[in-house]
């Protein structure tokens, strides 16, 4: 019988969100995979989202072994390892995406490695460079458990299968700094025009409508990131004031979610409007309180469909599943990501510090820009964010270079050679 792999995901006690890698034929957890991350990553306190990736690397690694037949803890401990021909193929296999059984499936009719197998695409270069760099990682490691205190012969041969792996990893891209990430005043017309209440191509029902059209002018007007919007409880909303606070929350015990939303920023406070004060208002008095179990928790945002999850707080798939039925709007938003309305508040707030009758020093624009969105004074994501603002500055001034310049061309195009 051939075997499989998978991991699965678990709260302990504590709160802290944490994964094993099983044998999904026999439903038992594979012992030197989860050592590795338990000693490895766990024990470096990585984030559990770090941990699920790492994981997924072995479990594609584990994969290619079973289907090649490869005893890796043999091959060590023979100083064989991998030949380059196998190493190879460890990088094709390391750029397949795999078919997923269902969740509902019991375990001894999972699909078979071979329908697993089925190419359904590649994955990108940085999911590839990664499985590549996990892969390496472990069995460096692994080598060094099964070896204790290797030889000079050994030494030189784990180096090696490193380097090999390594070797073979894709170039690493660097993010194409003349991609405009924010939406144009096209694609948030028609975004926010859909997302009215009764809008007949409204894409939700009208239990949601309210939730869903919220969801989004939160993450277009406070500039805030999925994971700390899934984050916000209901006590984190001074009315009075019209502020709500960002808070980092890791390893909530009273949080239901298996994978709990992480918030990467600096906390902070952050000004609210009185339009969106009274969404927020309208939407937790007259949605939330109506569907069952809200109350059984303070996260703002939770989940309205019936079934086990009623009234629980929005799981990120959740969240992604509004966004992605928001793209099936038009073609003009199949691109459509949350974290797009990040830097149209970036480009928005780079517009009204221009436009300023006493505009500030750029210093203390990137100053307020870091507290607003929760960076670290001087961490550089402040000019990354105002990249497509630079852009069309430089254009604008270009043009205008150019008109300045005009008389020195002909007056009119000629077409005589």
């Amino acid at each position: 019988m051939s075997n499989d792999f998978g991991t699965t995901t678990f709260k302990m006690d504590s709160g802290e969100r944490y994964c094993h890698v099983i044998n999904l034929t026999t439903g038992l957890p594979e012992f030197y995979p989860n050592l590795y991350l338990t000693t490895q990553v766990r024990n470096r306190s990585r984030a559990s989202s770090t941990i699920l990736a790492t994981a997924g690397s072995l479990v594609v690694l584990l994969r290619f072994f079973e289907r090649r037949q490869i005893d890796i803890q043999e091959r060590i401990l023979t100083r064989r390892f991998l030949s380059p021909h196998e190493v190879d193929a460890l990088s094709d296999y390391m750029q397949r995406k795999f078919r997923r059984a269902p969740k509902e499936e019991p375990v001894d009719s999972m699909f078979t490695l071979d329908e697993l197998e089925e190419l359904e695409g590649s994955v990108d270069s940085g999911t590839h460079y990664m499985r590549l760099t996990n892969s390496a990682k472990y069995l460096k490691w692994l080598a060094g458990q099964l070896f204790q205190s290797p030889d000079s012969q050994a030494s030189e041969r784990i180096k090696a299968i490193e380097s090999q792996i390594t070797a073979r990893r894709p170039e690493r891209k660097r993010r194409n700094e003349d991609r405009d990430r924010s939406l144009s005043e096209e694609q948030l017309d028609l975004l926010f025009d859909s997302l009215k209440l009764d809008s007949p191509i409204n894409p939700f029902g009208k239990e949601v409508q309210r939730r869903n059209r919220l969801i989004i002018s939160m993450l277009y007007y406070l500039g805030i990131r999925g994971g700390e919007l899934l984050n916000i409880r209901i006590p984190d909303i001074n009315f009075h004031n019209n502020q709500i606070k960002i808070v980092r929350r890791a390893d909530e015990e009273d949080d239901p979610r298996g994978l709990e939303p992480n918030t990467k920023t600096l906390e902070r406070t952050l000004p609210i409007g009185d339009v969106l004060s009274h969404e927020l208002h309208e939407y937790i008095n007259k949605d939330r309180r109506r569907v069952q179990n809200a109350r059984k928790n303070d996260f703002l945002f939770v989940t309205h469909k019936s079934g086990p999850t009623v009234g629980q707080p929005l799981s990120k798939s959740g969240y992604f599943k509004i966004i992605n039925q928001i793209k099936t709007l038009s073609p003009i938003l199949y691109a459509l990501t949350g974290h797009m309305l990040r830097h149209s508040w970036n480009f928005d707030f780079s517009e009204q510090m221009d436009s300023s009758e006493s505009p500030l020093s750029e210093e203390r624009q990137a100053q307020l820009r870091s507290y607003l969105m929760g960076w670290k004074p001087g961490s550089g994501s402040a000019e990354y964010y105002n990249r497509r603002f630079v852009k069309q500055q430089a254009k604008e001034a270009g043009l205008a270079l150019q008109a300045t310049n005009g008389t020195r061309l002909p007056q009119g195009l000629s077409n005589e050679k």
